[in-house]
């Protein structure tokens, strides 16, 4: 049997843009939050969107908190009060709100010569943005149908974000869902989330995408897709040394799944690089 282990995650205090950083660009923010264009100028041509984790749970009617704070966008308050609430939440809509002005900053990017890209983030993520996840968690066990139902609309929303996020001209996906991870969720409701949610919403995401996108995931998902032994790693070859992050885009059209590394590792060198068969 396969090892469960957890991914020591060296990234995970976060800083957003600051007000004074936004002001230098001739920016105010939380306005510049808001709009396509404004959002296009917060990142470099390379950069990853969107600068928070809330934008999947505010689209779902999430109550976020938008000033000029470091923190960026964040939960105002829950939503939501339990698990028996879920079914009045909607579908993930990439064509309304922050997420579709995302989404246009990405293509504005990608259309000027840049190489913009997004990071979509899993169910524990969007769920505690809406409310306490582990009351939604504790009520997964008398209502499992509920959450079963949720993660399905879920993974159609994310689906159907990363179709247009492909079409907006990214290469290489990011997924991420680091409070789902093994040492917050224990191994029972990750092992839960990984076979309800995880699997699935992979299987549809290698169903949809064209062969040349790459997805690649927190290792913190990885470690338990091969935990659980629902994946393994298997090696890809390069024809040089490089960075990691170009590396990720040299496996375009060669493998689908990566997730060794945190895509923040962006200086180092790799001359191989290890992606995902799922099993």
């Amino acid at each position: 049997m396969a090892k469960l282990t957890d991914f020591n995650c060296r990234y995970a205090e976060y800083r957003g843009m600051t007000a004074e950083d936004a002001q230098a660009m001739g920016l105010s923010l939380p306005d510049a939050y808001l709009h396509g264009e404004t959002i296009a100028r917060l990142i470099p041509k390379n950069g990853v969107l969107p600068l928070d984790p809330v934008l999947e749970a505010e689209n779902l009617g999430a109550l976020i908190k938008l000033d000029d704070s470091p923190l960026g966008p964040r939960k105002a308050e829950d939503a939501i009060s339990g698990i028996e609430q879920l079914p009045e939440i909607g579908e993930l809509d990439p064509q309304r709100g922050r997420l579709m002005e995302t989404l246009k900053a990405v293509e504005l990017i990608n259309q000027s010569g840049g190489s913009a890209t997004i990071e979509m983030h899993g169910p524990i993520t969007v769920i505690n943005g809406l409310t306490d996840m582990m009351k939604v968690l504790v009520g997964w066990r008398k209502h499992p149908e509920v959450l079963d139902t949720f993660f399905q609309k879920l993974i159609d929303g994310l689906t159907k974000y990363a179709c247009t996020a492909r079409k907006a001209g990214c290469q290489v996906l990011y997924y991420t869902d680091s409070p789902g991870s093994l040492n917050i969720l224990g191994p029972k409701y990750a092992k839960q989330i990984t076979e309800s949610f995880t699997v699935p919403f992979l299987k549809a995401l290698d169903e949809q995408l064209d062969s040349q996108c790459v997805v690649h995931l927190c290792p913190k998902t990885s470690f338990l897709l091969t935990g659980f032994e629902k994946a393994r790693w298997k090696t890809l070859p390069l024809n040089e040394t490089m960075a990691y992050t170009d590396a990720c885009r040299a496996a375009c059209g060669r493998v689908r799944f990566l997730g060794q590394r945190c895509r923040k590792d962006k200086d180092i060198q790799v001359d191989r690089i290890h992606y995902l068969e799922l099993l």
